[in-house]
C-alpha cells in the first residue's frame, strides 16, 4: 500500500517513521510545503519517496493522510477531494474536527474521507522531533464515522493498530467541546503562565534560575508551535472560551479564599481538584 503524508512534523513524521519500523507493507510518500521539512524527512528515513510536488503526492498514493495545521487541512481537502480515484482514501490528523468535517460535508466522495485526532503528540515541532514509539499505547478518535466507507474505517483501524494506537469514535461536535477542555485549554494556560513569569524575568532574572520541575512540567507545553496551535484556537473558539470562562471562575474564587485567608476553604479547593488523581494514572 502507498501513503503519501502531507506535512512532515512530529505528527506526520512519527506516522511515516512507525509504520516502516513495523511493517514492510507501506510505502511512505512524503510531501511538505517547506522544501527543508522534505529533505529532512528523507533524510531521516521518517518517509520512503520525497514526492515532487502535491499533486505528485496525491495521484500516486492509496492513502492520503494530511498532517498539517487545521486551516491548511480546510484548504487541500476541497481540491484534493475533488480529484480522488474512485480506490484512494484521505484522512486527516486535526486537532480540530467539525469545521473540517462540514467542509467535507459538501465535498463529492465524502464516503472517502476520514476524520480523525490523534491523541499523541510532544511539545516539540518539525521533521527532527518524529519518532516511531510516538503512537505507542495513544488513542485515535474518528469522527463521524458513519459517514465514512466501513471498508475505509476497516483498513485505518488496522493502520492505528499497528502503530500502537486503540481506536473510538466520536462526533465531531463532542470531539471539539472534549478537547478544549483537556487539551486546548491547557495549552492556553502554559502561554499565559510563561508570559506572566516572562515579565517577571524582566525585574528579576533570577527567578528562572529557581524555576523547579513543577514549573517546567506545567509550562512545557509552551514550547508549542504557534504554527499549529493559532488556527486550533481559531476554529474551536467557541468551546475554548468556554473552557477559559469557566477555568476563571474556579481561579477567582481561589483568589478570593486566599485574600481572606479561607483556610477551610482553600483546603476544600485543593481536595476537590485532587480527584483528577482518580483519572490520570
Amino acid at each position: 500500500m502507498k501513503i503519501s503524508i502531507i506535512g512532515l512534523g512530529l505528527i506526520g513524521g512519527s506516522f511515516g517513521l512507525s509504520l516502516k519500523k513495523r511493517s514492510d507493507d507501506y510505502h511512505i510518500i512524503g510531501w511538505d510545503a517547506h522544501a527543508g521539512n522534505l529533505a529532512r524527512a528523507f533524510e531521516l528515513g521518517l518517509v520512503d519517496e520525497a514526492a515532487t510536488g502535491l499533486e505528485a503526492a496525491v495521484q500516486s498514493a492509496d492513502w492520503i493522510v494530511l498532517a498539517v495545521p487545521v486551516d491548511a487541512i480546510e484548504h487541500l481537502l476541497p481540491h484534493i477531494m475533488r480529484n480522488l480515484r474512485q480506490d484512494q482514501y484521505v484522512v486527516d490528523f486535526g486537532s480540530t474536527k467539525e469545521q473540517i468535517c462540514r467542509v467535507a460535508d459538501t465535498l463529492p466522495n465524502r464516503r472517502q474521507f476520514l476524520a480523525a485526532h490523534p491523541i499523541a503528540g510532544t511539545e516539540y515541532s518539525g521533521p527532527e522531533a518524529a519518532f516511531s514509539s510516538l503512537y505507542e499505547d495513544k488513542m485515535m478518535i474518528v469522527c463521524d464515522q458513519e459517514k465514512t466507507a466501513p471498508e475505509a474505517l476497516e483498513v485505518f483501524r488496522k493502520l492505528c493498530k499497528l502503530t500502537g494506537m486503540t481506536t473510538t469514535y466520536l462526533s465531531a461536535a463532542s470531539h471539539d467541546v472534549h478537547l478544549a477542555y483537556v487539551s486546548h485549554l491547557s495549552h492556553v494556560i502554559a502561554f499565559s503562565l510563561s508570559q506572566t513569569v516572562l515579565k517577571k524575568e524582566e525585574d528579576d532574572n533570577r527567578i528562572l534560575d529557581l524555576a523547579g520541575s513543577g514549573f517546567a512540567s506545567t509550562v512545557r507545553l509552551a514550547k508549542s508551535s504557534p504554527e499549529m496551535w493559532t488556527p486550533i484556537f481559531l476554529k474551536n473558539k467557541k468551546a475554548i472560551l468556554e473552557s477559559i470562562d469557566q477555568y476563571m471562575e474556579k481561579m477567582g474564587r481561589f483568589r478570593d479564599f486566599l485574600e481572606n485567608e479561607e483556610t477551610t476553604s482553600i483546603h476544600e479547593f485543593l481536595t476537590k481538584g485532587r480527584e483528577i488523581r482518580k483519572i490520570l494514572k
